[in-house]
């Protein structure tokens, strides 16, 4: 391991092993890799640029690491958040790295000098960059670049095992705002997420593909509202489910399980069903042992996770108004994604004052949003026995028993950018579900959430 002068291992991938691609959200490609000595899975965060979809040699390594410690760490439980470092590569070694995205689901390279073999029209991150400067070309990628690194949240450690060989079941979920906001000139019975998704399907002729997921059910604190929730993104993933056995992705929007074959793969000794792995995700997601007195409890991830939610006052139509009428230097200050770390959580939280009113409902709302586009990994293990009650283990009533571990990840920063699009495809969606209202009542395709 080597140590650079400004403290950041330079990370070797060839002491690494089992290369394989995680996932790519808007802003990041996610490569995971075991440790050649000690066997542990991590995975490196590579910025992506939105625009050209590929890595960006633009550090933001330091502007993500700052805001969960300031802003995010003090709103959860530390149980539930993944540790993270920031470390080092060689540029050169990116460049092979980035080819993982471009190789089929679940493929492993085994070592990292095979990555050579493929051909360099694979990789996300071209090295043949140049930029014509006074007359001058020079190559623009800089010698080192920076990378998240942390724990791979779809192999979780659990600290329970009853002496035999259990696949460890990990399910990603995105739970989206889990809340109802009543938006003016835009009130529809439908919260925001289902509002976004019709508009979605409408718009890209994928309406066949509508999930009936809607976040108020699994927030709901209803056991049999948060079952539908989940079984529904069993049926229908699109991109707010995946899961994996053994940190080997299953079933996803992109390659989803056939539901004839969904036991079977998940539990192939029979010993349980696809329904007992819903059962526990409920109780393990809303923080109960037990049917009785089911609700969701503040300790819980989705408790936590919907009090952060609702630092947000406003909503989304609210806040485009608002930021429309800023002026051009406050506008510019809320795209940079270090606008809130600079301002720091307790002005975000803060009483509010009439002076910077507006600012301080904005800021909150970009908090919030983080909240509402969050992921929970929740990795769990069947068990033949567990004699001792442990916060980490649900017995179902029929019997079942799960070791279970949370985290919450993509707790990226959002901007006044992300509000720009988000309102438009918002108020798209409002649009058409007003025009679906305006047909027969038999004839409406989107039934409400409230």
């Amino acid at each position: 391991m080597q140590i650079n002068l400004s403290g950041k291992v330079l990370v070797e991938p060839r002491d690494y092993r089992s290369f394989c691609f995680r996932g790519e959200g808007r802003a990041n490609f996610v490569i995971s890799a075991r440790h050649r000595l000690t066997g542990v899975r991590i995975v490196w965060r590579f910025a992506k640029a939105r625009k050209s979809g590929l890595l960006t040699v633009k550090a933001r390594s330091e502007m993500v690491n700052s805001y969960m410690e300031r802003i995010v760490a003090p709103l959860f439980y530390e149980q539930y958040l993944v540790d993270m470092n920031i470390v080092e590569f060689d540029t050169i070694d990116v460049h092979q790295l980035a080819k993982i995205p471009s190789l089929p689901a679940n493929q492993k390279i085994e070592r990292f000098e095979d990555l050579f073999d493929l051909p360099d029209e694979y990789s996300f991150l071209p090295l043949n960059t140049f930029q014509r400067v006074h007359g001058a070309v020079i190559v623009t990628n800089p010698k080192r670049m920076t990378s998240l690194q942390m724990l791979d949240a779809t192999q979780l450690p659990m600290t329970v095992a009853d002496g035999r060989h259990s696949s460890t079941i990990t399910v990603e979920i995105k739970p989206k705002q889990g809340f109802f906001q009543n938006h003016r000139n835009a009130n529809v019975p439908h919260c925001n997420n289902c509002i976004l998704q019709i508009e979605k399907s409408c718009g890209q002729s994928h309406f066949s593909q509508m999930y009936d997921f809607c976040p108020m059910d699994l927030f709901s604190g209803n056991y049999s509202r948060m079952h539908k929730a989940i079984h529904s993104l069993f049926l229908v993933p699109h991109r707010n489910l995946r899961i994996f056995i053994d940190g080997n992705q299953v079933h996803s929007d992109e390659k989803p399980l056939e539901k004839e074959i969904f036991s079977e793969t998940l539990f192939p000794r029979n010993e349980a069903t696809s329904d007992d792995l819903i059962s526990a995700l409920c109780f393990a997601l809303s923080g109960n042992q037990s049917k009785k007195k089911f609700h969701i409890r503040n300790s819980s991830v989705l408790g936590q996770i919907l009090q952060a939610q609702k630092v947000d006052e406003i909503g989304i139509v609210e806040a485009h108004s608002i930021y429309d009428r800023m002026d051009p230097h406050t506008k510019s200050t809320l795209l940079d994604k270090s606008s809130l770390t600079r301002a720091g959580l307790e002005a975000i939280l803060a009483p509010k004052s009439s002076e910077n009113e507006d600012l301080q409902k904005l800021r909150k709302y970009f908090l919030a949003a983080t909240m509402k586009d969050c992921s929970i990994m929740i990795s769990l293990r069947l068990l033949h026995s567990c004699p001792i009650p442990r916060r980490d283990v649900i017995r179902l009533p029929n019997g079942r028993i799960f070791a279970y571990a949370i985290k919450i990840v993509d707790l990226d920063p959002k901007t006044a950018k992300n509000l720009i699009n988000s309102h438009a495809r918002f108020m798209s969606g409002v649009k058409i579900i007003r025009l679906d209202q305006e047909s027969n009542e038999n004839e409406r395709k989107f039934k409400p959430c409230v």
